[in-house]
């Protein structure tokens, strides 16, 4: 049997239990803030399919110059924010698995989705 390991890295194991515990709930929140941001430039800008036709309406900004200056506005940069919108195009909220890291959401949206 292993011998119960007392401290991890410069810290006891109940201080380092308590980091985790504590990183846990940040990594949480830290997904819902980014669905939110998301969700909120999804609604500005909602994607739509590709090779469909839309009509160009005179003076209405484009999806980039929209994304731009909502990210300018919000303080992140036009690439946060148009990922951001597109994991939460491909993860709707109630698709979204809580215990599940955006950055896990992130990667598994690349992922095909196989009908059965």
């Amino acid at each position: 049997m292993a011998p119960m390991v007392e401290m991890v890295g410069k810290v006891t194991r109940s201080r380092y239990d308590e980091l985790v515990a504590e990183s846990v709930d940040m990594v949480e929140e830290d997904t819902r803030c980014q669905f939110a941001l998301g969700d909120a430039a999804l609604e500005l800008v909602p994607l739509r399919g590709h090779g469909g036709h839309l009509p160009l309406d005179e003076g209405a900004q484009g999806v980039e110059e929209s994304l731009r200056l909502f990210a300018e506005e919000i303080g992140l940069s036009f690439y946060t924010v148009r990922t951001h919108r597109w994991v939460a195009a491909q993860w709707p909220a109630e698709h979204r698995q809580t215990g599940v890291s955006w950055e896990v959401h992130r990667i598994l949206a690349s992922v095909p989705v196989v009908s059965s």
